[in-house]
């Protein structure tokens, strides 16, 4: 990757050219320590090579900045896009039946509880996408920030929609639930009222 490789080699340049800057420094120190006819010029020399150094530092500090930041950027593209392929694909994941009676509308129910939990686990995703947006937005202009904008609003209007359409289906099921209970207590209590029908008419008719 680019930017560990410039890493890389702004740290060993620093680290070579550090020695060598040292280096003819204490030889310059050395020269004007003993005197030498030249030392206005050799003050002069050392003066402009140390500014030159100081000016190439900055430019790798510059430079592993500018690539930090690219980099930043494009990684927040590469979450937010797998990010919004993950919530859409547990969209697509969600099913319509709710059942055909009371056992298979529970079954389906326990089922939407651990698809529930699986959403919810992309909810802290979903919060990092947020969050870096808010902060990358804040550091770019023009184009690349409505792009950072773009990315983050369509993350949050796909999670918006799965955790409605989520929670929707939970309704259904309750209800759906509530409805076989229902109709199985009013199954069993006209089978008990035949039950005790049969046993008045089954009893002897007083003569």
């Amino acid at each position: 990757m680019l930017r560990d490789k410039f890493r890389e080699f702004s740290r060993d340049t620093s680290s070579i050219g550090q020695e060598r800057v040292d280096a003819v420094n204490g030889l310059a120190d050395a020269l004007i320590a003993a005197g030498h006819s030249e030392n206005a010029t050799v003050a002069e020399w050392k003066d402009g090579l140390n500014e030159a150094w100081a000016d190439l530092l900055e430019l790798m500090d510059t430079r592993s900045q500018m690539l930090a930041a690219s980099y930043e950027l494009h990684r927040f593209f590469h979450d937010a896009r797998e990010t919004l392929a993950q919530v859409q694909h547990k969209q697509q994941q969600l099913p319509e039946e709710v059942g055909r009676d009371l056992n298979t509308a529970e079954a389906m129910q326990r089922m939407h509880s651990a698809y529930e939990h699986d959403i919810q686990a992309l909810s802290a995703q979903v919060r990092q996408v947020q969050e870096d947006a808010g902060r990358l937005a804040k550091a770019y202009a023009g184009e690349k920030a409505a792009d950072i904008r773009r990315h983050e609003q369509a993350v949050s209007q796909a999670w918006a929609e799965l955790r409605g359409s989520s929670q929707g289906r939970r309704r259904l099921l309750l209800d759906t639930v509530d409805k076989f209970r229902f109709l199985r207590a009013v199954r069993d209590l006209l089978l008990w009222m035949d039950g005790v029908r049969l046993q008045i008419e089954g009893q002897e008719r007083p003569r």
